[in-house]
């Protein structure tokens, strides 16, 4: 699975209009073919505050470059493009594509997701993978699910992104009680810290 982000930080006094522009924007890379597209915020962490991300699902790297394709082509979309640029309502950031590297994909009900971003040289992300099981083993009996992610177009490639997503922000809430501060998941920390650092982290909720 590949994973587009594009990132919107509305101006002060635009919300309105930025979010009525994400909505459409959305719509038209759903009909364009994406598998799936949908939005969140931000709700604190290392990205604004406000800002909303607007995703989209594809089954491969073709897949994602056709839908790309599609777009361009669409006078939809050039129509948007240019609306940003006579009237800006947010500051804009991406595309940026990344691929689903472990983890499955988690419930429809899971709107809420707590991001943990490292910086990981890519000849240790062979070994970084290798850990998402023993994660998703400590997470299973709290109905969190957990996914890595590694960019595959974006502005810093020696990354990787750890997703732990839940029904709302109580459950992942309750879930880092009660897992993440387990001994067993410090000794998994120690050892992860090993391959990478972690050094950004924010925690978004769907919007509709």
């Amino acid at each position: 699975m590949f994973l587009s982000a594009r990132r919107a930080t509305p101006f002060l006094g635009k919300q309105d209009m930025a979010m009525e522009r994400i909505r459409a924007a959305a719509g038209i890379i759903s009909r364009n073919g994406a598998s799936d597209v949908w939005m969140q915020k931000v709700l604190g962490g290392y990205h604004k505050t406000g800002t909303i991300i607007l995703h989209a699902v594809f089954e491969s790297m073709e897949h994602s470059m056709q839908v790309g394709k599609s777009m361009m082509a669409d006078p939809a979309w050039s129509k948007r493009m240019m609306e940003r640029e006579m009237n800006p309502a947010a500051e804009i950031v991406g595309p940026e594509l990344f691929r689903r590297v472990a983890g499955d994909d988690g419930k429809d009900e899971y709107e809420s997701t707590m991001v943990r971003e490292y910086a990981l040289p890519r000849e240790n992300l062979s070994n970084a993978i290798s850990m998402v099981p023993n994660i998703e083993s400590m997470f299973s009996e709290h109905d969190v699910n957990v996914s890595m992610w590694s960019p595959v177009i974006a502005e810093d490639m020696q990354r990787i992104y750890v997703a732990y997503s839940g029904v709302d922000i109580v459950a992942i809430g309750k879930a880092v009680d009660q897992v993440g501060l387990s001994k067993e998941f410090q000794a998994m920390l120690v050892d992860a810290s090993k391959l990478g650092t972690l050094d950004r982290s924010w925690m978004m909720t769907s919007v509709k």
